[in-house]
């Protein structure tokens, strides 16, 4: 099921009426439209948020990262290659230990 985006006129339509007769969810009912949805548009109407009510959030990037923020990753990552690379040495030596105690076992 394909997700319904509605243009932020149509919201202030339906909370304007639903205002007006007192009641949002005969309103929202009216219009196929999920009661506690059109309760959020008027909540976020009455916040001023009007860029997340339009979508417009949705459309904008969030985070746009910065050269230390590259720095950071890069830093991180060559960690994370060196921890990657002592656990796969210690699994190497206990592999080793395993069929030096237990030859009978063939590990691959």
């Amino acid at each position: 099921m394909e997700r319904k985006r509605y243009d932020l006129d149509f919201k202030k339509m339906v909370v304007a009426k639903g205002q007006e007769i007192g009641n949002m969810t005969a309103v929202a009912r009216q219009h196929d439209l999920d009661p506690k949805m059109v309760l959020r548009w008027a909540r976020e109407l009455k916040r001023k948020d009007l860029e997340e009510l339009d979508g417009a959030a949705l459309k904008h990037a969030a985070f746009v990262p910065t050269a230390a923020d590259y720095a950071a990753l890069e830093k991180e990552h060559e960690k994370l290659k060196k921890l990657y690379a002592e656990q796969a040495l210690e699994r190497e030596i206990l592999r080793d230990l395993l069929k030096k105690t237990n030859p009978h076992l063939r590990i691959k």
